[in-house]
């Protein structure tokens, strides 16, 4: 991206003739079923929502229900223009962010649809989750210092007979979060975290406090036990939508890093037009 915005589109229309604007939604060939006071309802727009309603084409008294609905919408949105609701700034926003958002999400179902997820790369994904996960399983208990220091005094009293409960009842009493987690396997944590631990018997405390959102902890492997892969095909369609949001993801950064974004108004000046 040639500029970085902390802020996702400023847009200051003026001058819109909504009525243009709407129209070069239809396309010359588009069939029109009905005018609704001259603005036209088309074959395109009622099969799009017969499809979102499940409305089946041989559903004859189905398709005459959605092109009455239309009919309506038709007929009270040529009202709110009428009634110059369409050149108010939050309506012509709303509706073109509307319109931005539909081109978004019908490209990202287009890549989906030319770069399907393949069986082989679903596998090859279960794999490796297999055995970055390891043959075990862990229950840990971590006790939540503000800062370094802290949490080091904290595993130094550990070292000299301090019981590891004991520690639990003091952060308790000064207000301090101690946790016991569910089961975890090695995949769940920060690798160099999944090496520490790999490493550590059940009842021991890791010699150094680890770093966790802004705290520091002093951990406690509680239990270990034998870890079974879940079956492939239990956790296939999982990882085929995960695979999927990261191939979408990759994309949506590509675009965007190649996007030319051309500041105009600086955000702390843009105003209305017209505002004192």
């Amino acid at each position: 991206m040639k500029f970085n915005l902390l802020i996702f589109g400023l847009l200051i229309l003026t001058g819109c003739d909504q009525a243009r604007n709407e129209s070069r939604l239809v396309a010359a060939g588009d069939p029109v079923l009905v005018e609704v006071d001259g603005e036209p309802v088309t074959l395109p727009m009622l099969e799009f929502l017969m499809e979102v309603q499940g409305v089946s084409e041989n559903d004859h008294e189905g398709m005459r229900r959605v092109l009455d609905e239309l009919v309506r919408l038709r007929a009270v949105a040529n009202r709110a223009r009428a009634e110059g609701l369409s050149d108010k700034p939050e309506v012509r926003a709303e509706r073109l962010i509307k319109d931005i958002e539909v081109q978004y999400l019908r490209l990202l179902e287009k890549h989906q649809r030319d770069n399907p997820v393949t069986d082989a790369e679903i596998r090859a994904a279960y794999d490796r989750q297999v055995e970055r996960a390891g043959d075990r399983r862990y229950r840990l208990e971590t006790i939540e210092f503000a800062d370094q220091a802290a949490a080091l005094e904290a595993l130094q009293r550990l070292e000299t007979g301090t019981e590891f409960r004991e520690e639990i009842e003091r952060a308790t009493a000064e207000g301090r979060l101690a946790r016991r987690t569910d089961w975890i396997d090695l995949s769940q944590v920060p690798p160099d975290f999944g090496e520490i631990l790999a490493e550590t018997s059940a009842g021991e405390v890791i010699e150094t406090p680890m770093p966790y959102q802004a705290q520091w902890l002093v951990v406690r492997v509680a239990e270990i036990d034998a870890l079974a892969p879940p079956a492939f095909d239990e956790v296939r369609e999982g990882i085929r939508r995960s695979l999927a949001r990261e191939r979408a993801q990759a994309l949506i950064d590509a675009i965007v890093d190649a996007a030319e974004v051309t500041p105009v108004l600086p955000l702390g000046e843009a105003r209305e037009p017209g505002a004192d």
